[in-house]
């Protein structure tokens, strides 16, 4: 075996040749680097601390060994990161930070990529001032993003080629295909035609703006038990026209006031009532719409406000970096949450059972049209 001095950064470099020696060690001004040979271990670890596993060192594993090819680089014994022969690259215990010494550059709206394993325990931020992310699928349609709860399949985001469609639908089997001709439901991951509804009797929408109003399919075709009313459904929407009423909703009065407006209609207990009767059932009637749930409240806590905790330290060129510790969490206060259950089976116990009335209104204004 030769050494080889030269001056260098750090007063002395050593070269290496022929090296049969288990240890070689070559004092410097800043410490002492040690090149330890496992002869019989295929290993090669090279360290900057006064002993083979402290300070920061890097392990290769050689021929003969069963980890062969791989590099780990540690800091005493403790990985950090291992490159695999296969080409795989593992951090351990700690945040992969890309163009930026931000862990949270969204949160700080600064550019960059942080995998934060260490700091917010397997969080991806990704900041830029254009296009954030791309995902292409290549070859056939599918999923290009799935999304998990609890290692269970919770939703997916995905294309269908035709029309160049992107669709969205979750693991309880609703979803949306956004078509070149229009908005599609799904039943999971397959469009459907007429099986889903918008909204629902416990959680509705308010308003629907539209320049056109709805198209119901009238199609002989798709119909049967084609009938004229009987005189007792007759003497019925005689009855329902006389109940037309005016009114105003308790939710409208209760935000608005006096400024609440007037709506007219008609009350689905009296249409009910004028069919009882006549000896009918009106839920019989597809115009009538009977809908029970069951309700429970949840209270959630309020959450204290958490300011940003950051440390500053400089690089080795004396770059300031800021570094994330504690991510801000803005204050809420606490609320009632409403869980509703399409079953008393799938409701816990104590849920409070809700029946709400409706009426398809041109379903309505047709029976009445049509007895006079």
């Amino acid at each position: 075996m030769t050494i080889k001095q030269t001056g260098g950064i750090f007063g002395r470099n050593v070269t290496l040749n022929d090296v049969e020696a288990e240890t070689v060690e070559a004092t410097t001004k800043i410490t002492t680097p040690k090149i330890t040979n496992g002869v019989t271990s295929g290993t090669l670890t090279i360290g900057a601390g006064a002993a083979q596993n402290t300070g920061a060192n890097i392990l290769m594993y050689g021929e003969g060994h069963a980890q062969v090819s791989d590099f780990l680089f540690r800091a005493g014994t403790t990985q950090l990161v291992r490159i695999q022969d296969s080409g795989d690259v593992k951090v351990f215990d700690g945040d992969v930070l890309i163009g930026t010494t931000n862990v949270l550059p969204g949160g700080n709206n600064v550019e960059g990529i942080a995998l934060s394993s260490r700091t917010y325990g397997g969080h991806l931020s990704v900041s830029r001032s254009g296009d954030v992310s791309e995902f292409n699928r290549i070859g056939s349609d599918g999923r290009v993003i799935i999304i998990r709860q609890g290692g269970g399949f919770a939703g997916a985001i995905a294309t269908r080629s035709s029309g160049g469609n992107v669709q969205m639908y979750t693991d309880g089997g609703s979803g949306i295909d956004f078509a070149g001709d229009g908005i599609l439901p799904m039943a999971s991951d397959t469009i459907t035609d007429n099986s889903k509804d918008v909204g629902s009797a416990s959680f509705r929408w308010d308003d629907i703006y539209a320049t056109n109003g709805t198209i119901q399919t009238s199609d002989r075709n798709e119909k049967q038990d084609i009938e004229e009313l009987s005189d007792a459904e007759q003497r019925v929407a005689v009855a329902a026209k006389g109940l037309l009423r005016k009114f105003r909703w308790k939710s409208s009065v209760a935000e608005n006031g006096d400024n609440a407006r007037t709506h007219f209609g008609i009350i689905a207990q009296d249409l009910q009532a004028a069919f009882a009767a006549e000896g009918l059932d009106a839920g019989d009637y597809a115009m009538f719409i009977s809908t029970t749930w069951w309700e429970q409240a949840v209270e959630v806590p309020a959450v204290e406000a958490v300011d940003e905790v950051t440390e500053t330290s400089v690089d080795e060129d004396g770059n300031e970096i800021v570094t994330v510790t504690t991510m801000a969490v803005e204050a809420k206060d606490a609320y009632t949450r409403i869980d509703a259950y399409s079953t008393e089976e799938e409701a816990p116990e104590g849920a409070t059972q809700r029946t709400r009335l409706g009426v398809r209104y041109s379903e309505l204004l047709a029976f009445i049209i049509a007895s006079t």
